[in-house]
């Protein structure tokens, strides 16, 4: 897709022709309007008369410029113009559409689906059959390769894991794919123990394109008791720039209600990977804390 500025074209040649519209100007400019036609009985009396000057009428210029900016805008629609185009996946052979399904992607997983949905129907158009596979749910045999509209009614079905998947079960079905297929990884950011072989296995089977958001993934290590508070440590996948994530801890109330009893902000700093922050409270909230 040929692109200027925000504005991309689906069909950009027929923009060609707008060189042509100089050219219709001059032959609108040249052909008169249309005649009126009167009837006067009193024009017989004109009849063998002869006007040695004569001035040919022109349409009006507003007018001609009216119909060549129609013309324009027709050319430019015909071009199909679309604001901020995605880049597209190429190519004509199968599509493999992998995403990992862990946790850290749980926080946009609808963004995540409608990407998918974005790849699938560009596969639709061009013609690709696809397989949609999810690592945390591996499902054994071969790639069931199939019409990308099949795979977008199951779209809604597909949910984020609270696990990792194994390193070895990952590798072990990476290493059996075979090739003759492209591939449109939809990540989670991670640096998981399989991420390279898992790459390496993909691009010997064809075209790898990898989605990954643009915001961190934060974590929370195991809450440690230090010094009468609950200290806390927070780390996040990107570096690049600050941040802050808010921690919040749910418990019980003395009636049994279901509250918020306390909260916390981990604050990173540019290219700050660890953020540290210690809750204090007393010893009868901290207790019914559950999560």
């Amino acid at each position: 897709m040929w692109s200027i500025g925000p504005i991309g074209f689906g069909a950009p040649w027929l923009l060609l022709g707008l060189i042509a519209l100089p050219i219709l100007w001059l032959l609108l400019r040249a052909v008169p309007p249309a005649p009126i036609r009167r009837r006067f009985p009193g024009v017989a009396l004109l009849l063998g008369l002869t006007d040695d000057e004569t001035q040919t009428d022109r349409t009006p210029w507003w007018l001609l410029l009216l119909r060549t900016l129609a013309v324009a805008a027709a050319i430019v629609g015909f071009a199909g113009p679309v604001l901020n185009p995605q880049d597209r996946t190429g190519g004509d052979g199968p599509l493999l559409v992998l995403m990992d399904g862990t946790w850290a992607g749980a926080s946009d997983w609808t963004r995540r689906i409608e990407r998918v949905d974005v790849v699938l129907g560009e596969a639709l158009q061009a013609g690709r059959e696809t397989a949609v596979v999810v690592l945390t749910d591996i499902q054994a045999g071969d790639l069931a390769f199939r019409s990308a509209d099949a795979w977008s009614a199951e779209l809604p079905n597909l949910e984020p894991a609270a696990w990792v998947p194994d390193a070895d079960a990952v590798i072990s079905w990476a290493d059996g794919l075979g090739s003759g297929f492209d591939t449109y990884w939809v990540s989670d950011g991670l640096d998981h123990p399989w991420r390279a072989g898992l790459l390496s296995a993909l691009q010997n089977a064809g075209a790898v394109s990898v989605f990954e958001a643009q915001r961190p993934v934060f974590g929370l290590r195991p809450a440690r008791f230090q010094d009468g508070a609950i200290a806390l440590e927070a780390v996040r996948s990107r570096t690049t720039g600050a941040s802050e994530a808010t921690v919040i801890g749910h418990g019980l109330d003395p009636s049994g209600t279901p509250r918020q009893l306390t909260s916390g902000t981990f604050v990173f700093g540019d290219g700050e990977k660890v953020a540290s922050i210690a809750l204090s409270l007393p010893p009868e909230l901290r207790n019914r804390i559950t999560r």
